[in-house]
């Protein structure tokens, strides 16, 4: 009766620590959707890591490695990653000039948006805008 007991008690603490590792697992993965629902819709006004924490009601060193762990990269990356999707959207899609698209995004200073969008883009603002405008001139050339 004993050994039966304890192979019983053996079985509960296996269950119990696998249903802990997958409501952990789901707390993690609510809280990187929640993040990226909040950045889609506040990137133009939250640049920092430290603000979607506080919505978020945890730490920002918490949030960056729980991201990490779930997307590969921090939430701080994530953040940069979706201005420069927005402006390269906005830069491609429409005749606004960079200074208006800088604004658009939250910048008041062209040339820091110049020098984000170079650091994180990889590729000057001017340059893609205008590489922009040729590929699709050059795609249709290429087909006639």
């Amino acid at each position: 009766l004993k050994r039966y007991f304890k192979i019983f008690l053996i079985y509960l603490t296996r269950t119990s620590h696998e249903n802990l590792q997958s409501t952990e697992q789901s707390r993690e993965t609510e809280l990187v959707t929640n993040f990226m629902e909040l950045l889609d819709k506040n990137f133009k006004e939250k640049k920092m890591v430290a603000e979607y924490a506080a919505q978020l009601l945890v730490t920002p060193n918490y949030l960056n490695r729980i991201v990490k762990k779930i997307t590969g990269s921090s939430a701080g990356h994530q953040i940069r990653q979706r201005i420069v999707l927005e402006a390269k959207r906005m830069g491609r899609y429409s005749d606004a000039g960079m200074k208006e698209i800088a604004y658009n995004l939250g910048f008041f200073d062209s040339a820091h948006f110049s020098r984000f969008f170079k650091t994180f883009g990889g590729v000057n603002f001017t340059e893609f805008k205008r590489g922009a405008l040729i590929v699709p001139f050059y795609a249709a050339f290429n087909r006639a």
